[in-house]
């Protein structure tokens, strides 16, 4: 693998971790990911968010065409967004890989640029 394929496993990973904070509200998944002690944790920590992943998604789609989330760049309609937010098994992959040597960072690093994430805006 190079450096991009990582890169872009972390930019997928990252939006979609935004938009399960901006559609679940629930920030202990961030908590546990920046908590990680090794990569089982780490791993169990993704599942937690990836479990609902087609939730999220289809709700993320329903509060944009709604007006309740705007998102800061253009796209053609909001189905388009489960493309964009969608996060697969090699991003996965990559990312667990990257995970390895150091949970904690990664699931830090991670957690903290979803929360910084200014792609995705509620509109209430």
């Amino acid at each position: 693998m190079n450096e991009e394929d990582y890169k872009r496993a972390r930019e997928f990973v990252v939006r979609y971790l935004a938009a399960y904070k901006v559609i679940e509200q629930n920030l202990s998944l961030f908590d546990k990911l920046a908590r990680c002690r090794d990569v089982s944790e780490f791993i169990t920590a993704l599942y937690e968010g990836l479990r609902v992943k087609d939730r999220v998604l289809d709700r993320l789609v329903d509060e944009v065409a709604a007006g309740n989330i705007g998102v800061v760049f253009e796209h053609k309609d909001p189905s388009e967004l489960k493309r964009i937010f969608n996060v697969g098994h090699d991003h996965i992959e990559r990312i667990v890989e990257l995970a390895k040597d150091d949970p904690k960072l990664i699931g830090s690093l991670l957690s903290a640029l979803a929360l910084a994430y200014g792609g995705l805006y509620e509109k209430r």
